[in-house]
């Protein structure tokens, strides 16, 4: 843009356009990337991000693999890499275990290590948002209090623990199909079910980091839930997670290796029966939060198709006064760690314009 056009949005003057230009250019985060042809005068400068000013590294924590990337900031993502925890020795060292990762994703991405402004890790578990540690997760029990100041610590730059589908729901909400949203609930569902709520354009938290967490709800037809530290107690969970539904098509006669066998074998009489599982679910959450649009994601929609979304918005809303349109997430299947990336886009910035 030209400073004209940059002052024109701003609302600022001309010159304090300009000055603000130099001042961004001394930073390095501008530069003038050619010019453009005004009415009267000399041809305008016309100043573009310098993108390689800085760089994220976002890391994607599953249960014995972990993916991470660098991005730029205009949001430009690096080459992945991937890293076995055990077959690395670090399972129980999450420092050293996302040292790693990092290091390999600069390398991978050809940048230069100082230019990481920060770090975002995303990982299934409750996290507290008072202190950023992970609170509590099945899947990663060595990853507790102070490991995210023990990462700041080691890496010397800035470092986000987020719940993985919390990550999920920023992405969906800036490039996917939640643009634009600002109420709205995002449900994944695979070999567990994870759930974000974002209110007024922003994902709600919960006092203790556990707002979303519907594996728990407690639903007609199974058990209630026992407490957080069992996953097979009970519970939302019981009915929709992989396990469960695995279990149903063998009840029915289907064969049942993975989510997308059951679906194929089952037809549309099973996925008839999954969505009113599933409805359950987002007719309890759709009535405490009213959100306009429900994204479900995940393996479990991945293998039933957009027919699944219809299903449940019907069967929901037969149960519930639920308007909310329900659609199929789009976020790719790194999405973790595109979230992860945006969510570091913020720290990076801020962290240049202060400097």
């Amino acid at each position: 843009m030209s400073r004209t056009e940059l002052a024109a949005l701003t609302g600022l003057s001309k010159v304090t356009a300009g000055q603000l230009l130099a001042r961004l250019d001394e930073l390095g985060v501008v530069e003038v990337v050619g010019t453009r042809a005004g009415g009267r005068g000399p041809n305008a400068d016309v100043h573009g991000v310098v993108a390689a000013a800085g760089h994220v590294v976002g890391v994607q924590v599953d249960q014995d693999l972990v993916t991470a990337a660098t991005c730029d900031l205009l949001a430009n993502p690096g080459p992945s890499i991937e890293l076995s925890a055990s077959e690395s020795g670090l399972t129980d060292d999450p420092v050293a275990l996302v040292r790693t990762a990092v290091a390999r994703a600069v390398a991978a991405a050809g940048v230069p290590e100082d230019s990481v402004r920060a770090v975002v890790v995303g990982i299934a578990g409750i996290v507290d948002p008072r202190t950023g540690d992970v609170a509590f997760s099945y899947d990663h029990p060595q990853w507790g209090a102070g490991v995210r100041a023990a990462l700041e610590r080691d890496l010397g730059r800035p470092v986000t623990v987020d719940n993985d589908v919390n990550l999920l729901a920023i992405a969906e909400q800036r490039e996917g199909v939640a643009v634009g949203e600002q109420d709205f609930v995002y449900l994944w569902v695979g070999g567990g079910v994870g759930c974000a709520i974002v209110l007024s354009g922003a994902v709600r938290r919960g006092t203790t980091g556990a707002a979303g967490e519907v594996g728990y709800l407690p639903v007609p037809g199974v058990a209630a839930p026992g407490h957080i530290g069992r996953r097979d107690k009970g519970g939302f969970q019981q009915l929709v997670a992989e396990e469960a539904v695995l279990a149903l098509a063998r009840e029915r006669g289907y064969d049942a290796t993975t989510l997308a066998t059951a679906v194929a074998s089952g037809g549309r009489p099973f996925v008839e029966e999954l969505a009113a599982r599933l409805a359950l679910g987002v007719a309890a959450v759709a009535v405490v939060v009213d959100p306009r649009l429900v994204v479900l994601a995940g393996p479990l929609a991945e293998a039933a198709g957009p027919q699944l979304c219809d299903m449940v918005a019907r069967d929901a809303a037969a149960v519930a006064p639920m308007q909310a349109r329900v659609v199929a997430g789009r976020v790719p299947a790194l999405g973790v760690m595109r979230g992860a990336h945006l969510v570091g886009l913020e720290t990076a910035r801020e962290l240049l314009l202060s400097g």
